[in-house]
């Protein structure tokens, strides 16, 4: 039996590239190096951030990129590729499993227990934007603020939670989605990689 030690002081990178600027993000120390490389020339350092992680069960799985002024959307595309995924959650396998049971138990109907586990499950399958983190069940108070609110409002979350499955977290058109989908978009190569 081999057994490989790691050296817990060693960086553990993940990078992401957005036209012409990439992020590198130390999980170490929470570090998010900014660096540009037009086509022709060397890379030019353009900043430094910190990553902050959603609260768990995502944790480091996917953060916020917090630190120098940039476009929104580019902000969102490195947050997008520095998201990663547990090889051990699927559909019938994670928090939002969790989440669907203490809807039940809650009085939540089964076809809004139902949509409140798959919006879980595709904000962290999809990799939805951040700004629906919370009103998805990853934000401070978990799956909890979404359960009050269907049991308060159940026709005002169904819809919304129906428009945010059509439209992949509001990415594309409503007459493209598919309110049964649970596979969603292709996993890209790097959703599982490490670190």
């Amino acid at each position: 039996m081999v057994t490989e030690l790691v050296d817990a002081a060693a960086p553990r990178v993940r990078r992401s590239r957005v036209d012409e600027f990439t992020a590198e993000l130390d999980l170490s120390t929470r570090v998010v190096q900014l660096t540009w490389q037009p086509a022709t020339g060397d890379a030019v350092s353009v900043g430094e951030g910190t990553w902050e992680p959603l609260p768990k069960p995502l944790g480091d799985l996917r953060g916020r990129l917090v630190g120098p002024a940039m476009h929104r959307r580019t902000r969102a595309l490195f947050e997008y590729g520095l998201a990663r995924g547990d090889r051990t959650w699927s559909y019938t396998h994670g928090p939002w499993v969790t989440a669907r049971q203490v809807a039940l138990h809650a009085g939540v109907d089964d076809r809004d227990a139902e949509s409140l586990g798959k919006i879980m499950w595709l904000f962290y399958r999809n990799r939805w934007p951040l700004e629906f983190s919370n009103g998805c069940g990853w934000g401070v108070d978990s799956y909890s603020a979404m359960i009050a609110a269907v049991l308060a409002e159940p026709r005002r979350l169904r819809a919304r939670w129906d428009l945010l499955i059509l439209t992949g977290g509001l990415r594309r058109r409503t007459q493209d989605g598919d309110l049964e989908d649970i596979h969603g978009e292709p996993i890209l190569d790097d959703f599982y990689a490490s670190p």
